[in-house]
């Protein structure tokens, strides 16, 4: 017998003696262990102890966040467990919780990761869900965004969670025992493992757990099996930084003439579709399905807070599925500029018409991707000779207009040749009011450069280009301060880092 059978034997005994709990020898006999003898004379009962659950300090705690996090008082923390203002609070100390009666053993703060909700954290580690929900002071499924720690049970070993948990969901007009039958697991084994107090309570397209026969473990527990895998580079999300998310599908998830049609897996991000496709060079461990993968952007301005991500999609036995979860960004490392330009160019109502058109050409979405690899330097200077860096911060004329820097300056004096970074599409070559003489390049799946301020445009829309092919010369039109490359890169309808593409390849 395996370990992990060993494990589930052990668990599964533990079921038998709740339920041998409720005859009367079994309660006799527990009266008998616990029955004391009458005292022959008067003993003084010595103060009890403090009750509550333990909590084993970890690096970097603080009394403080310890009492935040648990929800119990300061003052009371430091009483019950004789703790001054002074003293030091080290690592591997046990701690007693006060006022969390109700709960005992240790307590412990994991990380939610993607793809659980409250119900499959609490299957997952072994509470009833009303009393995880009480524990972890829950008011909404919004609380439970990636990343987050939430307060989960355990001994002094660790967290309780169960060793391997593998997932079915109940089909249309399935019930608890179909399901059971179909996956061939004990349907007592089912309500028991998943906190259900009778059949009824398994609800349509709810996601259940049953041990995992190979002894690995399945994450992902608030989505139906088919899903194998969802992961994203970079982690965590940046500040104007391009991100790519990975969605792996079981081949029972596929329909079976999937080449011709969409992928089966949708998605949106800060209210913005997320568009998937194919991806061919999905890892080894992927090959026991089919990866799909989608491209988007974190805006340069993003408040620094948790976003909702959804996924969704329909299975060919028409089940349809749907996930959000709020995902959290990180702050991006960004400077500030005073810039100074004639003032007609700060004429807001010109800029913002133009900025809408740009903004609407750059947010389009082509299924054929053009480009392969890294991008290239669109200037001969290279991605080095940099006069200013995307996101800056800046003000116009002495706070006359506020903005950001949306692209990369690259050095070009006049005349200068502008080459294509990515093999693309032409899709925009004129001249225009605020960028001067303009060009966008359509490299597919979402992904758009832009080139401003030309002196002279070489191109036309339609036109097909290869990476390093002249498509202008640098200049200094439209709101310029002299000759350069103003060079832009959009990802899901979001400007980018650029020079991040240089130093890459995507996805």
């Amino acid at each position: 017998m395996t370990g992990n059978a060993r494990k589930w034997a052990a668990w599964l005994g533990v079921v038998l003696v709740g339920l041998l709990w409720g005859t009367g020898s079994a309660r006799a006999g527990l009266v008998a262990l616990t029955a004391t003898p009458t005292p022959s004379t008067t003993v003084t009962a010595s103060p009890s102890p403090p009750v509550g659950p333990r909590y084993v300090v970890q690096p970097g705690d603080t009394l403080y966040g310890i009492a935040t996090r648990f929800g119990v008082d300061l003052d009371r923390l430091m009483a019950v467990n004789g703790l001054g203002p002074n003293d030091v609070l080290y690592p591997g100390r046990e701690l007693i919780l006060p006022d969390l009666a109700a709960v005992s053993g240790y307590l412990y703060a994991v990380t939610v990761p993607f793809g659980e909700d409250w119900r499959s954290l609490a299957r997952r580690y072994r509470l009833p869900p009303a009393e995880f929900v009480r524990l972890n002071h829950l008011v909404s499924p919004y609380q439970l965004y990636a990343g987050r720690p939430v307060i989960v049970p355990g001994d002094a070993t660790g967290p309780q969670a169960w060793p391997a948990l593998a997932r079915l969901q109940l089909g249309p007009g399935e019930g608890l025992l179909e399901a059971a039958a179909r996956q061939g697991v004990n349907p007592w084994v089912l309500r028991w493992l998943n906190h259900l107090s009778g059949a009824s309570q398994a609800l349509a397209d709810d996601v259940l757990f049953y041990p995992a026969a190979d002894g690995r473990d399945q994450a992902l527990g608030a989505l139906p099996p088919e899903v194998r895998a969802v992961r994203w580079k970079p982690d965590p999300r940046v500040q104007g930084e391009t991100w790519a998310l990975f969605v792996t599908l079981a081949p029972a998830a596929l329909p079976a003439d999937a080449a011709d049609q969409a992928p089966p897996v949708q998605g949106a991000w800060r209210t913005r579709p997320l568009h998937f496709a194919p991806w061919d060079d999905a890892p080894a461990d992927d090959a026991a399905g089919r990866t799909f993968v989608a491209l988007s952007g974190v805006h340069p301005l993003a408040w620094v807070e948790p976003y909702p991500l959804r996924l969704e999609g329909t299975l060919p036995d028409g089940r349809a599925w749907a996930f959000e979860q709020e995902q959290p960004i990180a702050a991006g490392d960004y400077g500030f500029e005073e810039i100074t330009v004639p003032p007609e160019f700060l004429d807001a109502t010109v800029a913002q018409a133009e900025s809408a058109r740009v903004a609407e050409i750059m947010s389009g979405y082509t299924p054929t991707r053009y480009w392969d690899g890294p991008m290239q330097a669109p200037s001969p200077y290279g991605g080095d000779c940099i006069n200013s860096l995307f996101g800056t911060r800046r003000s116009y004329n002495d706070g006359a207009l506020w903005g950001y820097h949306a692209g990369v300056d690259l050095c070009g004096g006049l005349g200068t040749p502008i080459y294509a970074a990515a093999d693309g599409v032409v899709v925009l070559a004129e001249n225009l009011e605020v960028r001067g003489g303009a060009v966008i390049l359509d490299h597919g799946w979402g992904v758009y450069t832009g080139y401003w301020h030309l002196s002279a445009i070489e191109v036309q829309p339609g036109q097909q280009v290869q990476a390093g092919d002249e498509i202008g010369l640098a200049g200094s039109t439209g709101r310029s301060t002299g000759p350069h490359l103003h060079w832009e890169l959009w990802v899901g309808g979001v400007p980018v880092n650029p020079l991040t593409w240089l130093q890459q390849a995507w996805p």
